[in-house]
């Protein structure tokens, strides 16, 4: 009897001691908070934003801002310094790489929810205005950072790599080690933005396929994002579509996608002419930025052309409207027609050039 008696203060004990210390872990990933699920940065410390998909709704929810910079990984390498010294925007940066318009509009509704914005900077990337209309994040791990429901917060308040890697980070970066929370999220110091590295992503096909229609989820889109900016008419919406390498359009050539391009850049420039609060860009056919040595691989620019598109958006250079598009898309034709039914060669020796039929 005695032996049972024991045997249950022990277990009692263990089971005590075991809460306790669920209680102790679950405070300290409390008061770090370094995916800022629960509050944002600590008095003295200023935030550190490494791991994108799990900390961007945290910064929506909880930092200060009244500004948002949406889009996927072309725009990843912006700092939110240069748009505080060029717009006079406090932004936090809402990057869904590869992803969909309806992320993007899910991240702009709960920064709405958060607060009021006076800017809205917005990538038009041709793969996010053509994806599903439906939200991808329920397929993924860290659908519990998102959906608001308290009951599944354990996977995160007794979390390993939270507690054993994510806090120490976190605290390393606020004492020893150099950090700037404008390049949350970037990955460019680890790449090569040259032609020589664009080739090892890009070898043109032989053939010159059929032309494509524009996706039906275009038009979808482009509707949902309209009814977010007709909803919210005391923010300006900088939408911008963004600089593509000549071998991005070389590539869209042969795959047959050329023509809808068109057609949806010809749709954009129209789409939002009653919209007052829309400021429109166009860098699809800015030379400079076109040129194969910015790029890490057909799509990825450097930061440096990232900078200059803000630069040149805070100035009012390649505005975009129902007038400039057709000089626009000429120019881009051009460009077109001289690297792929020409130049292109300089770069792959082997590559069949554009004729003149296949050239736009």
């Amino acid at each position: 009897m005695d032996g049972k008696k024991t045997a249950l203060r022990f277990l009692k004990r263990l089971a005590a001691i075991t809460l306790l210390c669920m209680l102790a872990v679950a405070f300290v990933v409390v008061l770090f908070d370094p995916f800022y699920h629960y509050h944002g940065p600590l008095p003295g410390m200023q935030p550190v934003l490494e791991e994108r998909d799990y900390e961007v709704i945290g910064t929506i929810d909880h930092f200060d801002y009244d500004a948002i910079l949406l889009g996927d990984s072309l725009v990843e390498n912006t700092n939110t310094r240069w748009l505080s010294e060029l717009f006079e925007a406090k932004a936090v940066k809402a990057i869904r790489a590869g992803g969909s318009n309806a992320d993007l509009l899910f991240y702009l509704d709960r920064a709405y929810e958060a607060g009021e914005l006076k800017q809205v900077f917005y990538c038009i990337d041709r793969a996010v205005l053509c994806a599903d209309t439906t939200l991808t994040f329920p397929e993924n791990d860290y659908w519990y950072l998102v959906n608001r429901n308290p009951l599944d917060d354990w996977k995160y308040l007794w979390n390993k790599d939270v507690l054993l890697k994510k806090i120490p980070i976190q605290l390393a970066y606020n004492t020893v080690l150099d950090y700037d929370p404008g390049e949350a999220y970037d990955w460019y110091r680890t790449k090569t933005f040259s032609t020589e590295s664009m080739k090892v992503y890009y070898e043109p096909q032989e053939n010159f396929d059929e032309a494509q229609p524009v996706p039906a989820e275009f038009e979808e889109n482009l509707a949902l994002l309209k009814e977010r900016i007709s909803a919210h008419p005391e923010t300006v919406f900088y939408l911008f579509y963004p600089p593509t390498s000549l071998l991005s359009w070389d590539k869209e050539l042969r795959e047959g996608g050329l023509e809808a391009d068109l057609a949806m850049i010809r749709r954009l420039s129209t789409a939002f002419a009653d919209c007052p609060n829309v400021k429109l860009f166009g860098f699809f056919a800015a030379e400079d930025y076109a040129a194969t040595d910015h790029y890490m691989d057909v799509v990825h620019f450097s930061p440096e052309v990232n900078y200059a598109i803000f630069e040149d958006m805070a100035e009012g250079r390649c505005t975009l409207n129902s007038t400039s598009v057709e000089d626009e898309l000429d120019k881009l034709k051009g460009m077109i027609r001289d690297f792929s039914g020409d130049k292109i060669s300089g770069i792959y020796p082997e590559a069949v050039t554009a004729e003149a039929a296949q050239l736009p």
